[in-house]
């Protein structure tokens, strides 16, 4: 922290040392929330009041893309050229691509901090006093595609809503997701994946996967989910805001698939 302003006056807010958090607040309530981590949305959160909350993760996925091409292109060029180049100029392409690696890295870190700032404000003023955090066990053993294994910083996504729920007092535990997408939450059974990200359980109901995934995530830590959902809240996570989406439709889901 700083200990001396620009005015040459000791600073209102001193911190000294390794802290890396501040205590901002308290639990407004003890209620419990579980929040199941993905790719198209970077997070499907379920409250056990019913509340469900979707964060898209379109624009990390952009930023992925666009930058990887770049990349591609340069160590494409260098390659090709290798023969041909001097020492000075493989080193100046060597040094672009370090640039745009980094540059990526700074970008998704900005959008994990917006996200999780955004997300436990919205849990703080919801009640909540415990989050499980699903950790997304395929992507940490690497069974992941090439974007998911490569690129999703979900290490430092679930850091930041750590030390994010810190600040609020909130206690936040991990969960493995094993298995968490392949049975209805409800009946225990698998449940055969349909188009546009909806799970079909053979007791006749229908669930969004990711909303499936957390109330797994929820079941295994606390034992019991929320028999009715509310309708979903759903935001884009963009670098200078987090915005509601707009005229979406959301895979319907079953309001009471009593067990």
């Amino acid at each position: 922290g700083v200990e001396i302003t620009r005015t040459g006056k000791r600073s209102k807010f001193i911190v000294r040392g390794e802290r890396r958090f501040i205590r901002i607040a308290t639990p407004k309530g003890n209620r419990v929330a579980a929040i199941d981590l993905g790719i198209n949305n970077l997070a499907s959160v379920v409250v056990d009041d019913g509340t469900w909350i979707l964060y898209k993760g379109v624009r990390a996925k952009e930023d992925y893309f666009y930058m990887q091409r770049l990349i591609s292109r340069i160590q494409s060029l260098r390659d090709s050229l290798k023969d041909k180049l001097l020492d000075d100029a493989i080193d100046e392409l060597n040094h672009e691509m370090r640039r745009l690696f980094g540059k990526l890295a700074r970008r998704l870190l900005h959008l994990c901090r917006n996200f999780a700032k955004h997300l436990i404000e919205q849990l703080h003023e919801l009640g909540v006093s415990t989050i499980y955090l699903g950790y997304p066990f395929n992507i940490a053993q690497e069974r992941g595609n090439k974007f998911t294994v490569n690129m999703w910083a979900y290490r430092k996504l679930m850091e930041a809503i750590e030390l994010k729920a810190q600040e609020y007092g909130i206690r936040v535990f991990e969960v493995v997701e094993y298995n968490t997408s392949k049975y209805c939450a409800y009946h225990n059974v698998e449940v055969k994946r349909h188009p546009r990200g909806v799970v079909h359980c053979p007791f006749g109901h229908k669930l969004h996967s990711d909303l499936n995934g957390a109330l797994n995530i929820m079941k295994n830590a606390t034992g019991k989910i929320p028999l009715i959902i509310k309708k979903p809240l759903s935001f884009i996570i963009d670098h200078n805001k987090i915005a509601p989406t707009k005229g979406e439709v959301t895979p319907e889901t079953s309001g009471n698939p009593r067990p």
